[in-house]
């Protein structure tokens, strides 16, 4: 293939991104605002305990934002969220490596990590209180816990399944066990671990939000209950909307990084 087919290749290649994600964009847009006349029109039939006005959760968030309320709450929240998943990443990788690395170890604990994984976080909580108390220590304890096993799972899949050629290439060649993991196993499972850390931080919104709608409340998920308690649906739906872009902004980053990941080992592979 010559150069100027590989550019004109290349550029109809760009084109037909461009074009995805111009029709992607109009069609979320276009979702977005069915939900905003949806929610104009169960205003207008159910009035404002049951969906307030667009409008007053708009001056709500600019008076909770103005007020610092929001940037406090914020600011908890993600000292919890930020605490707990760096926790479960740094021991659901670590436990992920050696149970995908070594096999036996990785059959005799599989059952347990299924059973925990399986079993729903909440149901650990009032253990937690009692260990940890009500407060921030005990608010990370449920984030880990939340977010942990996800992602010891998709990095053990990870390392267990990495090219089967590129670790004999690299045994054949005299690597040890430790050049093995770190750069052959664990380079391959990249793309898995970073699914997993995705599907955890995911996981982690949800149990920080859990922690502070049970233990001391606080954060935005303290703003959630307090708001919902006094039927202030307007400022409900205000939390509800930072917690939403909260999570979103996160998935996109990690997003983001398997994307970059992805690019990197296909530019490896082809050998530029």
């Amino acid at each position: 293939m010559t150069d100027a087919s590989a550019a004109a290749l290349a550029a109809r290649a760009r084109q037909r991104r461009l074009r995805e994600s111009v029709t992607i964009i109009g069609v979320q847009l276009l979702i977005a605002l069915l939900l905003l006349a949806g929610m104009y029109a169960l205003n207008a039939t159910a009035g404002n305990l049951t969906m307030p006005h667009p409008m007053a959760v708009l001056n709500q968030s600019i008076k909770m934002w103005s007020d610092g309320t929001m940037l406090r709450a914020l600011g908890e929240t993600l000292t919890v969220l930020s605490l707990g998943f760096l926790l479960a990443a740094a021991t659901g990788i670590g436990l992920g490596i050696l149970l995908g690395g070594f096999r036996f170890a990785g059959r005799i604990f599989d059952p347990f990590v299924n059973a925990m994984n399986s079993t729903p976080g909440a149901a650990f909580i009032p253990l937690i209180i009692v260990w940890f108390g009500l407060y921030t220590e005990a608010k990370v304890v449920v984030v880990w816990n939340a977010a942990m096993f996800p992602i010891l799972i998709n990095t053990a899949a990870g390392i267990s399944n990495a090219n089967k050629d590129l670790v004999e290439m690299a045994r054949a060649f005299g690597a040890t066990r430790a050049n093995l993991f770190w750069k052959v196993m664990v380079p391959d499972a990249l793309p898995s671990i970073l699914s997993g850390l995705r599907i955890g931080a995911a996981v982690s919104t949800v149990g920080t939000v859990i922690a502070e709608l049970t233990m001391a409340q606080s954060g935005l998920g303290g703003l959630l209950i307090a708001a919902g308690n006094r039927f202030q649906m307007d400022r409900y739906f205000a939390v509800v909307i930072v917690l939403m872009a909260l999570g979103t902004l996160i998935t996109a980053l990690l997003r983001y990084a398997e994307n970059r990941v992805s690019r990197w080992r296909l530019t490896l592979a082809d050998g530029r």
